[in-house]
């Protein structure tokens, strides 16, 4: 499997994203070798961590490709998280089984994340599209891009807990969602770390951030999305309180 960093952004392109990245995102580089390297690392790290993620093969040379700006990966057959839990052919029960399975190892990463201060443990675009069911192992990808902070680590899994539970709403729908997110809050061990992803999108003390949540909470009212960041942790919270 054949991944190229070089997409069709000029190189202008690629240096104005990568200011705006790291100036005010605080995440790493978007130019197409600093993507790959970040990516191998990342490969390396969470595979000496324990979490299954795809081989690569580093010795090959593609004719036609500018060197450092592909990787080449294992094929791993497998169904994507997105796809298992989106199924209506999978029952209830199976899904459930599944996410609680996915809750001890997620939990598992966090708490090496928090205690080796290390961002690079945080999936920074946190989606069921990013996990992969492989084998009865549970396989996860797409590292090219994270971020920096050895500080605001707890605030980037607080970020990514909300992520992937607005990813997992899109897949269940929402008569589901509550039975997911009560045992996303009943199986996953830390239910502290739960709380600051509601606090994190609904309690920020960042002013600005608080600016914008305050807009989201006058446009409620009005038809949006469903699961927007925060309805989602909105929701969350509410489960949350509601299990004191």
């Amino acid at each position: 499997m054949l991944k190229v960093y070089y997409g069709s952004r000029s190189r202008r392109g690629y240096i104005y994203k990568t200011f705006v990245r790291v100036c005010f995102e605080n995440q790493t580089s978007v130019m197409p070798k600093a993507r790959r390297r970040v990516e191998s690392e990342c490969l390396a790290l969470w595979r000496d961590c324990g979490f299954r993620v795809f081989g690569s093969y580093d010795d090959v040379k593609i004719e036609g490709l500018p060197d450092g700006g592909y990787a080449l990966f294992e094929y791993v057959p497998g169904t994507l998280f997105e796809t298992y839990f989106s199924d209506p052919k999978n029952s209830l029960d199976e899904k459930l089984a599944m996410w609680r399975r996915f809750l001890s190892d997620w939990h598992r990463r966090h708490q090496l994340a928090i205690a080796r201060r290390q961002p690079r443990l945080v999936h920074e675009n946190g989606s069921l599209e990013h996990v992969m069911i492989h084998e009865n192992e549970l396989l996860y990808f797409d590292f090219e891009m994270v971020f920096r902070s050895r500080r605001r680590v707890r605030e980037f899994v607080a970020r990514e807990i909300i992520s992937y539970v607005r990813s997992l709403g899109r897949c269940v729908g929402e008569e589901q969602w509550d039975i997911f997110l009560q045992e996303t809050v009943e199986h996953y061990p830390d239910r502290a770390l739960l709380e600051h992803g509601y606090r994190w999108a609904c309690e920020n003390s960042n002013p600005l951030r608080r600016a914008a949540i305050g807009l989201l909470q006058h446009a409620k009212a009005k038809k949006s999305k469903p699961f927007s960041t925060y309805k989602s942790a909105r929701r969350l919270g509410e489960i949350l309180k509601a299990t004191q």
